[in-house]
């Protein structure tokens, strides 16, 4: 049996250091699962670890897109087997560190293969949802698939979106299709490490991340990356990029989109923990806790 080690947890925890940390103590070689890191030269706002950072440990799936492609979960699940694989010949442990539920998810379970045809957008759903609210369109799931509905919860907006766009577009039940997805790390282990710290020191933390982000010149990244890359360049569309290119277009104070740029990463952190909340295989440790971590992972490989 081959074994996969997961470092996940909110964004602003401390994953990149402690995955770092655990790496260089069990040969690891680490995946990044983060949706924003692909793309070359969004890098402060991405949080991207920089080589130093990195303490000559091997990383992957950071810095592979020059373009604005659309990088989405069964991308990341081929790219992710496939250096799993490799890292595993040469006689490593890989370590998949990020934030992205989604993908952390599918690597377990799998995803389907969907229609290509689009009948109902993810976006409209989107603006159904805002427009009428989170119990209306909890409704339309449940009464199409009542067991998925209330497996996701009332106030789960993207799965809920996620579930309608399912079902509009391939003609069945979430719950249906998902029972007939496989995933290709079938024969895998799992150890699962979540990071995580009373909230107030959280968020104390994630606002000296944006603090050092502003210093490093997240503004300056942004106005150069918007004279290369149009609007709608997927990372443009991520908390910190898209809050300054509202400064850049006139719609708010810099001071503003500071302030914004807070409040919505503790906003994301939040929906992150309440999705990672209801998987009852992590091992949750504090981001000090390093030895805990490592005692762990050393006992299961």
């Amino acid at each position: 049996m081959k074994t996969i080690i997961q470092v996940l947890g909110p964004t602003g925890v401390g994953k990149s250091t402690a995955a770092v940390a655990l790496a260089k103590k069990i040969r690891g070689e680490i995946i990044s699962a983060d949706s924003i890191q692909v793309y070359k030269e969004f890098d402060i706002g991405a949080a991207k670890i920089s080589q130093n950072e990195r303490q000559g440990v091997p990383h992957y799936l950071i810095d592979i897109y020059s373009d604005c492609a659309q990088f989405n979960a069964s991308i990341f699940l081929r790219e992710s087997f496939t250096i799993s694989e490799e890292i595993i010949r040469r006689g490593n442990i890989p370590i998949v560190c990020g934030g992205t539920a989604l993908y952390l998810k599918c690597m377990m379970e799998g995803i389907f293969p969907e229609s290509g045809e689009t009948r109902v957008s993810r976006a409209k759903l989107n603006r159904i949802a805002d427009a009428r609210g989170l119990e209306y369109i909890w409704n339309r799931l449940h009464k199409v698939d009542p067991r998925y509905a209330q497996k996701v919860g009332k106030n789960d907006k993207v799965r809920i979106v996620r579930a309608l766009e399912i079902y509009y577009n391939n003609g069945a039940p979430p719950s249906e299709i998902f029972a007939k997805t496989k995933t290709p790390f079938h024969d895998y282990t799992f150890i699962r490490i979540g990071l995580n710290m009373e909230r107030p020191a959280l968020y104390r933390e994630i606002e000296k991340r944006v603090d050092r982000m502003m210093e490093k010149g997240l503004l300056e990244e942004t106005t150069r990356l918007r004279k290369k890359y149009p609007a709608d360049c997927p990372p443009f569309k991520s908390v910190g990029y898209k809050e300054m290119l509202m400064f850049l277009e006139g719609k708010i104070s810099l001071e503003k989109a500071v302030e914004l740029i807070k409040q919505h990463s503790r906003n994301f952190a939040k929906r992150q923990l309440s999705w990672f909340r209801q998987e009852k295989d992590i091992h949750w440790f504090h981001p000090h806790e390093l030895g805990k971590i490592e005692a762990l992972a050393t006992a299961q490989i």
